[in-house]
């Protein structure tokens, strides 16, 4: 996961954050897709999320 992290263009640690902070809401093979390094940018992972 690091290296495709980095592969994308990505800084690991904000990328696992993201992940591990947003996977137990993917409820849908959709919503996991949209997790995958290659659909994210470095913009992506420094929003803030939003408190629901």
């Amino acid at each position: 996961m690091v290296e495709t992290a980095k592969a994308n263009g990505l800084e690991p640690w904000a990328y696992l954050n993201h992940l591990f902070e947003q996977l137990p809401a993917a409820k849908t093979p959709e919503a996991v897709a949209a997790l995958l390094p290659h659909t994210l940018n470095m913009d992506d992972l420094n929003q803030q999320p939003s408190i629901r």
